[in-house]
């Protein structure tokens, strides 16, 4: 089955993703989180841990502190901590994995201003030589995916992993330090823009865009402008989107007719109805019920496209052992004094 995310849902069903802050909340055992979607849109959101993407398949289009990157197959980027983002899958095929880091745990493990650092990595906007030196984040990525199957008892053998991945990107990834001025206005842009898809969320056909801008301090054409800048889409498709959600939702979970459903999430028209719903879902309304069709953000892949995940990234990972000798072997640039200890004699103790 294809997967959907709805952009925000205030309803107390806990498969639904909200916008705003996301806590992954990192055990005590693990400071990483990887994982892999189809297709699916991701609700604007942020989080303290760095995210690394990877378009296994297909493409789609990710807003992040409101600049839209249009993203291919085998493009790649870095998420830096707490920036605000967003996505929408532009092909039905799409395949996407990622890893998220927790920065600070990081640093603390031995990688000096990690948390501070902003990585400057999409591989969109670099020469195609810059592919090469991506090429060992995404072979640590893959094992890191595989091993959760593959071997699921040894969290050890993955924690490794996870250290050369953060130490590669620490080692190898060009950046710029952080702008305490910028993380400031992007909070507050942030805060703006949740405070409006709060309005939005609560259904009120009342809640017209003139009165949220009125609330706001600003004008329509500004809050339309910030809007669309932030979450990639404009306010009416984001709108309208929420409300095809709720019908979906609705359909999944009631036995009411698709007339009655329609005729309450405010689409008058059958046909728009109709349409609006094949294009966002893949499949009629009446289809999304048969087949009792979850919009849980964590839903299965199909078998085949678990095949071809499982097929991209073993080849991928065979190349693992070349990036952890970027990250740990010896350096050849430079002379270099090696530092030689006495074996330890407890009778000199």
């Amino acid at each position: 089955m294809t997967m959907n995310i709805a952009y925000l849902r205030h309803s107390p069903a806990p498969e639904i993703v909200d916008c705003g802050f996301q806590n992954h909340g990192p055990s005590a055992e693990s400071h990483y989180r990887p994982f892999v979607h189809g297709y699916a849109d991701v609700p604007y959101h942020w989080h303290r841990e760095m995210e690394i993407l990877f378009v296994l398949r297909g493409s789609f289009r990710l807003v992040v502190d409101g600049q839209t990157c249009e993203m291919g197959e085998d493009d790649m980027i870095i998420i830096n901590a707490d920036v605000p983002h967003n996505s929408t899958s532009i092909s039905r095929d799409a395949l996407i994995c990622g890893v998220h880091l927790d920065v600070a745990h990081f640093e603390r493990m031995g990688l000096p201003g990690f948390a501070s650092r902003q990585y400057l990595c999409r591989t969109f906007l670099h020469s195609r030589s810059f592919l090469n030196k991506v090429a060992p984040i995404k072979s640590l990525m893959a094992r890191l995916i595989l091993d959760q199957t593959s071997h699921s008892d040894e969290p050890m053998a993955r924690q490794i992993v996870a250290n050369l991945l953060a130490s590669y990107v620490y080692r190898w990834i060009p950046y710029e330090k952080s702008d305490p001025t910028g993380a400031q206005l992007r909070s507050d842009s942030r805060h703006r823009i949740v405070r409006i898809m709060d309005t939005l969320g609560e259904n009120d056909e009342s809640q017209h865009l003139s009165r949220i801008a009125e609330s706001e301090g600003l004008t329509l054409s500004h809050l339309s402008r910030l809007f669309k800048r932030h979450v990639g889409i404009g306010y009416r498709d984001y709108s309208q989107n929420l409300r095809l959600d709720n019908a979906a939702d609705e359909l999944r979970t009631g036995d009411e007719t698709v007339g009655i459903v329609m005729e309450r999430n405010g689409f008058g028209n059958p046909a728009v109805f109709y349409n609006k719903f094949r294009a966002r879902f893949g499949c009629s309304p009446a289809e999304f019920r048969r087949g009792r069709r979850p919009l849980k953000p964590q839903s299965v892949l199909t078998d085949d496209d678990a095949a071809a995940v499982q097929k991209i990234l073993t080849a991928h990972a065979a190349n693992v052992g070349r990036a952890a000798e970027l990250v740990i072997g010896l350096t050849t640039n430079g002379r270099r004094h090696i530092v030689i200890s006495a074996p330890h004699n407890p009778s000199l103790s």
